[in-house]
């Protein structure tokens, strides 16, 4: 090289200087005019879901098609804080945002001398192109990093720098940020990471692309350089244990993206839908419970498959908290043969007859109904509507735990049009069920399944029977929130109605057996129209669980019966679950503070016992409120001792007495069409006088119904309207008024019709033993 070459070489070096010089004069304009800067502007995060346990459920990308999460300094392991600095800045505490003694080395190695470019970018430096998306390829890129370094520092400490730069760096392909890489890798939060994983973290920053652990190539040049870190980390924490120290230069395992946890896909996709979608979510959601739920519904389908189940869904909530402990919208998110991406716990099915417990527990809280109260499943005409039974059979006389138990939908409809302030329709709209059309849309039907609702739903109803009476909202999180109460049953009508569902008997399998032995369950059953839906639910411990079998595009399935279908798979799930001793008592044992007396009852008639009911049985009433009277029954009837027939008056010695059953007229009929004879009292020896026979019970009248208006049809057989009563057990003849107008004899249990007419009448009704009953009738 000439001298000439050498002053020209000097020249342009000493230009070079004076740029510097000058752009570094920026940073003190900048120091002194600008405001500190937002850290976190633009940081779009990803959505992170963890189970109870602090396990990841999933983690989804941000909105950027990238993964990242911002995660605190202090969460982020020591080992991995030390690596970082040994291998990229170790002397980030002492210097202001640039090491001027590295700057030096570079420039006059890369620019004064012509070599190899080195690095001297500091984290602050690193964190400055990040953050303000600085192109450092050319000087003035480079000097513009340096200025916002300083920038930076002015404003920040050093632990908001280095918390930053592990929340910007990158860890190969879209993976941004040390929580995401972590997580992605190790599946473990930054806070768990061993001294081998923290090595292997530190040194993926510096050329993310070449040493990414995605690829087969970036695994083996991450190695290399991992093993050089090792080396010095080692030099600057020397071990005592060799063999520990060998162990850090020991192969990692890598997970792929793929290998991403992926469970709850439908409760999670539920959080995202309630705006829950950027950063750490700590759900209540029990993954080992979760697990064993999928799993257990697969073998169940499996092992039924020859009855065409095919999907199903499940939701198990913690009744005390509502926290959500295991949801399984459906048997397989991912098979496109069943429509697996639909949720079966919020989507709306019909749920038969799973509706009834609460229709008895607003009965009982109406004073309707007491739990032994005897209800009559007989065929009945409702206007139009005409409920049958499923299994198409009227039982007759039945007690109102029984027909809950046994799911008779008679009662049931009886129960719904004696409701009141509120009528069901109101009640179900109070808890938040969405019913779409007015009341008259559902009518008597409603009761019965006639209308949708979700799982979800169902699970909150049957939630508060369990919880004093009070519907609240789900609780989706770890640590639960005040949730929205409402108390929509009395504590004592919640209880009893639990307390009769405790009586439902339980699937009788083999597998069972265990749990039917052992843990008491309240449960019911419900069955859709035409066989599309199977459900169960069931309270037992601490826990409230819903399981549905069906096919959500609505197809028909004979077996798709909610007793046989989903009710072996409830009790198969509870049996899965810890058992809570505690709860289970606490569940089924009367509190003090509830307003319930349990009395002995005439276990034929569900009243308090006369002198001549022959057997009683332990029964709840709600002092107050509930309908209690004595029975009347049995009664004792004088029979004449030589012949065999009755007496008039009781003449001993030569009549004794005897109790007979004496049944209202329609439940006497009921008794005689479901095939049970009752032992009538013999016929009088002689006609007895007036005033001898009085009717104990006065007669109450069926049809037409009170409060309704009778519309007349075109035809002469829609212009009849129906009359019927039921009489106390001793009459044997009734005669039918309308206003004064006599309209004929008839024998209880017989129907009188009446060719109507418009107007305004007053019906009346009078028995042979001289009961009376009367009742308006509006008639167009």
């Amino acid at each position: 090289m000439t001298v000439i070459d050498k002053r020209r070489l000097s020249v342009w070096q000493w230009r070079v200087l004076a740029a510097a010089g000058v752009f570094l004069l920026l940073p003190l304009l900048m120091l002194i005019l600008s405001p500190k800067p937002t850290l976190y502007s633009g940081y779009q995060q990803s959505s992170a879901y963890f189970s109870a346990e602090g396990e990841l459920l999933s983690l989804r990308l941000a909105g950027d098609q990238r993964y990242r999460l911002r995660v605190p300094l202090a969460d982020i392991a020591p080992a991995l804080q030390k690596a970082t600095l040994l291998y990229e800045d170790r002397q980030f505490y002492r210097h202001f945002g640039v090491d001027l003694s590295a700057v030096g080395r570079a420039f006059w190695q890369g620019v004064i001398k012509g070599g190899r470019r080195q690095g001297a970018s500091t984290l602050s430096m690193q964190l400055a192109r990040l953050h303000f998306k600085l192109n450092t390829s050319t000087m003035g890129g480079k000097l513009q990093q340096l200025v916002y370094a300083l920038y930076l520092e002015r404003h920040f400490s050093k632990d908001d720098i280095l918390e930053a730069y592990f929340n910007y760096a990158p860890y190969g392909g879209n993976i941004e940020g040390v929580a995401a890489a972590s997580l992605i890798y190790f599946g473990k939060e930054a806070s768990r990471l061993t001294v081998a994983e923290a090595l292997a973290l530190s040194v993926i920053p510096q050329n993310p692309n070449q040493r990414s652990p995605l690829s087969t190539a970036g695994e083996q040049q991450l190695e290399l350089a991992r093993q050089r870190l090792v080396t010095l980390w080692l030099q600057q924490y020397p071990l005592a244990d060799q063999s520990m120290a060998q162990r850090l230069s020991l192969p990692l395992q890598f997970n792929n993206r793929a290998d991403l946890a992926y469970d709850a896909p439908h409760f999670i996709n539920q959080l995202q839908v309630q705006g829950l979608t950027e950063g750490r979510f700590y759900t209540s959601l029990q993954q080992k419970t979760q697990q064993q739920i999928q799993r257990g519904v697969a073998g169940y389908l499996r092992r039924n498959s020859d009855k065409g189940f095919t999907n199903a869904s499940v939701l198990l909530v913690k009744r005390s908290t509502m926290q959500i402990q295991a949801w399984l919208g459906s048997a397989d998110f991912y098979n496109t043969a069943i429509s697996g991406q639909v949720d079966g716990v919020t989507a709306l099915r019909s749920p038969g007859s799973a509706l009834k417990p609460f229709v008895y527990a607003l009965a009982l809280q109406q004073g309707v109904i007491h739990p032994q109260s005897l209800l009559n499943d007989l065929p009945r005409r409702y206007g139009s509507f005409n409920p049958e039974n499923f299994d198409r059979r009227f039982v007759g006389p039945v007690n109102a735990t029984e027909a809950l138990i046994n799911s008779r939908n008679v009662p049931a409809v009886q129960l719904q049009a004696s409701l009141t302030k509120p009528d069901f329709y109101h009640w179900l709209k109070q808890a938040q069920v969405p019913l779409q059309y007015k009341p008259e849309h559902y009518g008597l039907a409603l009761v019965l399944g006639g209308m949708e609702l979700s799982m979800q739903h169902l699970v909150q109803l049957y939630a508060m029977l369990g919880n004093g009476g009070n519907w609240q909202t789900m609780q989706w999180q770890a640590q639960p929130v005040t949730a929205a109460t409402q108390a929509l049953l009395s504590p004592e009508a919640a209880f009893l109605t639990l307390d009769m569902l405790r009586q439902h008997t339980k699937p009788q399998t083999a597998l069972l057996t265990e749990l039917i032995d052992t843990a008491p369950v309240a449960w019911k059953t419900g069955t859709s129209y035409a066989f599309r839906d199977a459900w169960a639910i069931g309270l037992s411990g601490d826990y409230v669980l819903a399981v549905w079998l069906g096919n959500f595009d609505g197809s028909s399935n004979p077996n798709l019966v909610g007793r046989a279908a989903a009710g072996p798979l409830l009790f198969e799930l509870l049996a899965l679950l810890p058992r809570d001793v505690a709860a289970e008592k606490q569940l089924f044992t009367a509190d003090n503070s509830l307003n319930l007396k349990q009395i002995a009852l005439c276990s034929r008639s569900g009243e308090l016992p006369n002198k001549y009911c022959p057997q009683t049985q332990p029964g709840w009433f709600i002092p107050g409120v509930s309908p209690i009277s004595v029975s009347n029954v049995h009664r004792a009837v004088p029979i004449y001792v030589d012949t065999d027939l009755r007496a008039c008056r009781h003449s001993p010695p030569q009549t004794e007495l005897k109790v007979f059953e004496f049944w209202p007229s329609d439940i006497a009929e009921a008794y005689q069409q479901a095939g049970i004879l009752l032992t009538l009292p013999p016929p009088y020896q002689d006609a007895c006088g007036s005033g001898v026979l009085l009717s104990q019970q006065a007669p109450q009248i069926r049809s037409p119904q009170p409060g309704l208006t009778y519309q007349l049809g075109k035809h002469a057989d829609q212009q009849k309207i129906a009359l019927q009563a039921s009489f106390d057990g001793a009459v044997t003849q009734v005669h039918w008024f309308i206003d004064n107008r006599y309209l004929g004899v008839a024998a209880p249990g017989e129907t009188v019709f009446w060719h109507g007419e418009a107007g305004e009448f007053q019906l009346r009704v009078v028995d042979d033993l001289g009961g009376v009953a009367t009742q308006r009738l509006q008639v167009q």
